[in-house]
């Protein structure tokens, strides 16, 4: 994990494509610090680390249904 990975938001690294482009600060930034083979390198390592370490789903219930509010209808008994 280098310095660069907490300089930019999640909502950056998202639009980051990894591939090194021109239009990317992220990746323009990696290329400026470590060089062209060594900051894409770098880049793709951190990415993976950023996209592992993302937002966490909701909680489930002891079923591993989410929220009672998606649970649907309730049918009538019979």
């Amino acid at each position: 994990m280098t310095r660069l990975m907490s300089e930019f938001s999640r909502k950056e690294w998202k639009g980051c494509c990894g591939k090194g482009c021109k239009k990317c600060a992220i990746a323009q930034a990696y290329i400026r610090e470590y060089g062209k083979q060594d900051g894409l390198a770098k880049l793709e390592a951190d990415r993976d680390a950023v996209k592992k370490d993302g937002k966490k789903g909701a909680k489930k219930d002891a079923k591993g249904r989410g929220d009672k509010k998606s649970r649907g209808k309730k049918k009538a008994k019979a």
